[in-house]
């Protein structure tokens, strides 16, 4: 999370000096309840408008966490950031789970509620394949969990090397039908990093696992919207020139994948300083680097590169309409990766 870029800090950041009154753990009242019981998010009171405080310190391994629904034993950390971490752990019934956990740090703690809450509200709403599961969500010690299924590891542990093309195109026919599902019901997730890819393995194939929607954004009949975080090494060059997502960055943000995927490499430098990277970015340099893998793959990769939104694919679906027309597919083993 070190690399986003954020707004500048409030003008009130959170006092120092903790107390130690516990909030009262909010919690889903089923894996399937409606969300619409969240809409007071907004109401909710600031610990730091009763007195001066710090925020807590993370959960150690071995200790628990209280939920309506039982008790969570935090077993470790599988990854982190500056604004919260991710725990292995065992939960209710003695199984698995991802404990997603968000702390206010220096946020306001209504902000961070409130995107706690937004986050909650999609995913229980945003129920597909490829989409992560929750279970449960809950606030202690002015802390917010959510409780997740837990993926083997992410897409960023299998970019070390090329893959071949069969799994590239298996690998990106599901996160196509993830971000279709997403665009059909008007979200934008704006944080496609291989990351925020999660893998889980099945028999027959690796399944993805889209996950993080802490800075998705709903456009409700909007064509934009203008985004509070960005994240440097995928910003699309509407965010660069603009300041607005859109659903086709979504799709610029999948063409960086597959490129990464194919090639093992980035197709925009890690190391890049910003004012070098917005003039990369706005240069189309992504695409010119796509180009140059000279295969009927790597020409559809440019096209979903392209600087200008209104010249790259119209929706993740026509893009799946290409990519199944590849010879690479056509031909594939049908033993591998069988369709069911």
């Amino acid at each position: 999370m070190s690399d986003t870029l954020r707004p500048p800090p409030p003008s009130m950041p959170l006092p120092s000096n903790a107390t130690t009154q516990r909030i009262p753990a909010v919690t889903l009242s089923s894996a399937g309840s409606s969300p619409a019981s969240w809409s007071g998010a907004t109401a909710r009171p600031a610990p730091e408008a009763s007195g001066a405080w710090s925020p807590p310190p993370f959960p150690q391994p071995g200790s628990f966490l209280q939920s309506t629904r039982g008790v969570y034993e935090v077993c470790k950390v599988i990854g982190g950031g500056e604004f919260g971490a991710v725990f292995e752990c065992v939960g209710p019934f003695d199984q698995a789970y991802a404990l997603k956990m968000i702390r206010p740090a220096n946020r306001p703690y209504q902000e961070v509620y409130t995107e706690w809450a937004s986050e909650v509200q999609r995913l229980m709403s945003l129920r597909h394949p490829n989409v992560v599961y929750i279970y449960d969500a809950f606030e202690q010690y002015h802390l917010f969990f959510l409780a997740l299924e837990r993926c083997e590891h992410s897409l960023a542990d299998m970019l070390d090397r090329p893959m071949q093309e069969p799994l590239v195109l298996e690998l990106s026919r599901q996160l196509l039908a993830a971000v279709q599902f997403l665009h059909d019901n008007d979200v934008v997730h704006d944080d496609l990093h291989a990351g925020n890819v999660l893998i889980v393995s099945k028999v027959d194939r690796p399944v993805v696992k889209i996950s993080d929607f802490g800075i998705s954004h709903e456009l409700r009949g909007a064509p934009a919207v203008r985004p509070k975080v960005v994240h440097h090494t995928i910003m699309a060059p509407e965010i660069a020139a603009s300041g607005y997502t859109t659903k086709q960055s979504d799709l610029y943000q999948v063409g960086l994948l597959l490129y990464r995927m194919l090639t093992g490499e980035s197709a925009v430098p890690a190391d890049i300083a910003y004012d070098d990277l917005l003039r990369y970015v706005a240069e189309g340099e992504p695409r010119r680097r796509a180009e140059t893998i000279c295969t009927p793959l790597g020409f559809l990769i440019a096209k979903l590169l392209r600087r200008r939104e209104q010249y790259r694919y119209t929706s993740a679906r026509e893009v799946w309409t290409d990519l199944r027309e590849l010879p690479t597919w056509k031909r594939r083993d049908p033993n591998l990766f069988p369709i069911r």
